[in-house]
């Protein structure tokens, strides 16, 4: 079989858990023209994210011709494997397929990505949809799903748990479901073939401007039936819509295997410690990214809410060095740590880097 072929049978398909082995990070070194004068900054805080996570497993950095000659020379040699690639953004949760274990084979999940719904904040570039390429890129099978979604709109404890949000997955700009159908149990179905058994409903944030709400911008699985997530707590700023009503939903849910979630909250940076404060700014702790050896996050000048989220994340994982980065021109575009980063899964059998 081709492995450029579509497989639309993706039974015994699993989703591992973000704490699993990588067999390396993907990346991309495409820092696209709608950052305009923030190039040169941008670049400078994905390179310290690179360089972060290269110290802890291999990162394969997917870069266009025309930024090859930069890429190598900011990342030659040592754990950074520069692959050229048509890719122009850098939000690689989304753009890249979501890797997972079929059998002993990593495959590519293809979710159809849209561009976050065709929003027009954010017009379609043709390199944001790099599924369709997972044998020439990425060396692996495709597996094929009937809707739309993208990396972010979802979190999953690797053991059938998934927690997403209506406002993303169930939003017409994505998935236009008929008058009267039930819209979850569809989505369901089709789920439990990617080994997920438990979907927990959040409503998310209709209002974001881009990904119609993420869950991984305030939700993070850290253990199986462990969450950690995201409250605002500021005197300056209301919280978004929903939040408090998620966080309930999610203290009173069980994961697949009927567990209570527990569930730990961790204060987003305030508002006066704030770099900026347009539409897409992204303060959030929890779009971090869970390395073979160490979690990277981010930090916004908080220090009290800086440090409290660097110890819960180092409660949470006591055997990863927890390091935190200043991105703040990242977070204005919309996005985190998290939204950068698509981890490779390693076969069965294999040994982790």
């Amino acid at each position: 079989m081709s492995k450029d072929q579509v497989i639309s049978d993706a039974t015994m398909v699993r989703i591992p858990a973000e704490w699993e082995p990588h067999a390396c990070c993907w990346m991309a070194w495409a820092v696209h023209r709608e950052w305009r004068d923030w190039t040169g900054v941008v670049k400078d805080e994905l390179s310290a994210v690179i360089l972060t996570i290269a110290q802890y497993e291999p990162v394969s950095l997917l870069a266009p011709r025309a930024e090859l000659a930069d890429a190598r020379a900011r990342f030659s040699g040592g754990n950074i494997e520069i692959v050229e690639a048509p890719v122009d953004d850098i939000w690689m949760r989304d753009i890249a397929p979501t890797f997972a274990l079929r059998g002993n084979d990593v495959v590519a999940i293809d979710w159809n990505f849209n561009d976050w719904g065709g929003t027009t904040q954010r017009p379609a570039q043709p390199g944001d949809h790099l599924a369709a390429m997972a044998e020439s890129i990425f060396g692996v099978t495709r597996v094929s799903f009937p809707f739309v979604g993208e990396g972010g709109a979802f979190i999953t404890d690797g053991q059938g748990t998934l927690v997403t949000t209506r406002s993303c997955l169930l939003n017409p700009n994505r998935n236009d479901f008929r008058s009267g159908q039930d819209r979850e149990r569809l989505m369901e179905r089709e789920l439990a073939r990617l080994g997920i058994h438990r979907v927990i409903w959040l409503e998310g944030d209709p209002s974001e401007p881009i990904t119609s709400g993420h869950v991984d911008g305030y939700v993070m699985f850290t253990a199986p039936s462990t969450v950690l997530v995201e409250s605002v707590e500021d005197e300056r700023c209301e919280p978004p819509l929903w939040r408090e009503h998620d966080i309930a939903t999610l203290e009173q849910a069980e994961d697949a295997t009927g567990r209570q979630i527990k569930v730990e909250r961790v204060r987003a940076p305030r508002e006066r410690h704030w770099k900026f404060r347009g539409p897409y700014w992204a303060p959030c702790y929890l779009n971090a990214y869970v390395a073979n050896g160490a979690v990277i996050s981010a930090r916004f000048g908080d220090t009290e809410r800086d440090e409290a989220a660097r110890d819960t994340l180092a409660r949470a994982f006591p055997e990863r060095a927890i390091t935190m980065l200043k991105i703040n021109h990242i977070a204005n575009g919309g996005g985190g740590i998290h939204c950068l980063t698509q981890p490779m899964t390693i076969a069965e059998g294999s040994i982790a880097i």
